[in-house]
């Protein structure tokens, strides 16, 4: 007797906006890689881009109209577009029922954010913010280490070179790549202290003549801890860590490289327990740079946008939650504004 056949498991149907540089190199090859997913449609305001991008990642339409787009019949869209369109995107397919998936940052208005999770919830379609590096290798082998344990204080430092590639549209955002990068840290931050307040800014002014500052400097702080962050905006070299302190150890996050470092107490802190502490760094950071330069060669190194994209088609199909709450996106870009309040008001200079 033959065996009966499966009962075929259905297909997601989803559509990417914004064929730029993100949808092209981090959405697309990680919707590639998933089963029981179809890459139905791709927008982009030029067509040319939208085609290119349908060619290589098999999409069967493209379009430059918005509506046209949302009316072709996808369970979800992706949202690569310019952080002053996710709002109103966003909405437009929650309203048409359309689970989202949105890049960082959810919205440049705590406003639009909270609109944007009403939707949500007044549609009971799912809205994920990419906090992608929450689900890349070294945040999650911190939360490995910490295993449940509070982190005392945390320091985020973001040092970026204007010379690396930067979105087209950033000169129009107020402050400049600050709306840009800032969220990845701030939401790193959080993820270890909690929701996060803001406590002091202080403010530099460019040296290149421009309006943009030169650095932000944040004092925080979360029901778990408090913690600090320095964006320097003219730097030489482009470079994101964050260190994490423990009771017993601290951690150093590598983003850029997606190396995670640990280090325990040291002790009395004599001459052998140095050396040992220098073994562990140096031993941490030289298998780190092995595995993640293997996993760029192989061009398998997502920064953890093929996790997070996989856990929300899974959310989708229905099999566990959002790996993002919104609301936790939601957090950010109200800490954001209070943020953009003191630079843009010129407090603390």
């Amino acid at each position: 007797m033959n065996k009966p056949a499966e009962h075929a498991k259905p297909i997601t149907r989803v559509g990417l906006i914004g064929a730029g540089w993100v949808g092209t190199n981090r959405h697309l090859p990680s919707l590639m890689r998933l089963d029981h997913v179809s890459i139905v449609a791709i927008a982009d305001p030029k067509e040319e881009r939208a085609k290119k991008a349908a060619a290589q990642f098999g999409a069967a339409r493209t379009f430059t109209d918005v509506d046209a787009f949302l009316d072709c019949g996808l369970d979800a869209v992706f949202i690569c577009t310019p952080p002053w369109t996710h709002a109103e995107l966003a909405i437009k397919a929650l309203d048409r029922g359309i689970h989202v998936f949105t890049e960082k940052p959810m919205a440049t208005s705590t406003a639009d954010a909270e609109a944007m999770l009403a939707a949500s919830r007044r549609n009971k379609k799912l809205l994920c913010v990419s906090h992608n590096f929450l689900f890349s290798r070294s945040v999650l082998r911190a939360d490995e280490w910490l295993d449940g344990a509070d982190v005392r204080y945390a320091m985020g430092l973001q040092a970026s070179s204007p010379a690396r590639r930067l979105p087209t549209w950033i000169d129009t955002q107020p402050a400049g790549l600050f709306c840009d990068e800032s969220p990845h840290l701030l939401y790193t931050l959080q993820h270890f202290l909690g929701t996060l307040e803001l406590d002091d800014v202080r403010v530099l002014p460019s040296l290149s003549g421009h309006d943009h500052p030169r650095s932000i400097e944040l004092l925080v702080r979360g029901p778990r801890g408090a913690g600090q962050m320095t964006m320097l905006f003219e730097a030489p070299v482009s470079e994101w860590h964050v260190g994490l302190m423990g009771d017993d150890q601290v951690i150093d996050l590598d983003l850029f490289r997606d190396i995670a470092v640990r280090m325990p107490s040291d002790g009395e802190h004599k001459a052998r327990d140095i050396a040992r502490s220098s073994a562990r760094v140096i031993g941490g950071h030289i298998g780190g740079f092995v595995t993640s330069g293997v996993r760029l060669l192989a061009k398998r190194q997502a920064w953890g946008h093929d996790l997070v994209i996989a856990k929300f088609i899974d959310a989708v199909r229905g099999n566990g939650r959002v790996p993002v709450a919104p609301e936790e996106s939601v957090s950010i870009v109200r800490l954001t504004d209070q943020i953009l309040a003191e630079v843009l008001g010129g407090a603390k200079r």
